[in-house]
């Protein structure tokens, strides 16, 4: 559920169980309503996201660069055409976006702009896209987690993220062994800037522990943490920016 044309990688966010897919969607829904007239889901990938949000739009467009993802979630809509007549899937990158100028009340984008090479661009587009107050929500790693949580490469061999502790703390080897971007929230607040977007909130998430037994167990313990100091080391951070309505002096 990537847009990527570079050296990082293309991500599958939409593999998180059930609990990582409220997760994320649960803490953008506290800083922004998750409904409105038109929504670009950027990064589909199979439209499980896409699908817990169909719903509250009118309509919904949703791309992704991954094909074969994106013939999936083609599959999924034969199932449900009620959501297929309000969401049109493409095959189209970020960077290139083609709909007119302040297009959508939303824009989102749920562990993408990690994998994102020209990042930049993507967001002028975003801020392009978006009409005047519109929202961009987007949940991306954060960088003071202390695994690498996409794992990392090394002489093209994948390793576990449990393999590589502290990994992203190392800035210049995290960048030369990870595929993807993990961000802190001032490098990604200057990122949303200089695109002309203003960050409004900032939660940081904890693992969802969807399919790790051990997980499970000490979750209630790490989801207490998300009310503390502690959750600066969260595994995510869930942003919610606006497109002003009025341009900066």
């Amino acid at each position: 559920m990537t847009n990527t044309t570079g050296r990082l990688g293309l991500g599958h966010g939409s593999a998180f169980g059930d609990r990582g897919v409220a997760k994320r969607l649960g803490a953008l829904g506290r800083h922004t309503p998750l409904s409105g007239r038109r929504l670009l889901e950027i990064g589909c990938g199979d439209g499980t996201y896409t699908m817990q949000l169909v719903d509250a739009f009118t309509q919904v467009e949703a791309v992704d660069i991954q094909r074969e993802r994106l013939e999936l979630f083609r599959d999924r809509l034969v199932a449900d055409p009620v959501a297929a007549q309000k969401i049109n899937v493409r095959e189209l990158s970020v960077t290139e976006l083609d709909y007119p100028d302040e297009s959508f009340d939303l824009v989102t984008a749920i562990e993408v702009v990690e994998h994102i090479d020209d990042l930049d661009t993507a967001l002028r587009q975003v801020h392009r896209v978006l009409i005047p107050g519109g929202r961009f929500a987007l949940t991306t790693p954060n960088r003071w987690f202390p695994f690498e949580s996409h794992g990392f490469l090394i002489r093209g061999k994948r390793y576990r993220p449990a393999r590589g502790p502290f990994l992203p703390w190392i800035v210049p080897l995290h960048r030369r062994l990870a595929d993807a971007r993990a961000f802190t929230v001032r490098d990604l607040s200057r990122r949303l800037r200089r695109a002309g977007l203003e960050p409004l909130a900032v939660e940081h998430l904890m693992p969802p522990f969807d399919r790790s037994r051990l997980g499970q167990r000490i979750r209630p313990l790490t989801d207490a943490l998300e009310g503390t100091p502690l959750k600066f080391f969260g595994m995510a951070l869930a942003v919610v920016a606006e497109r002003p309505t009025a341009p900066p002096r």
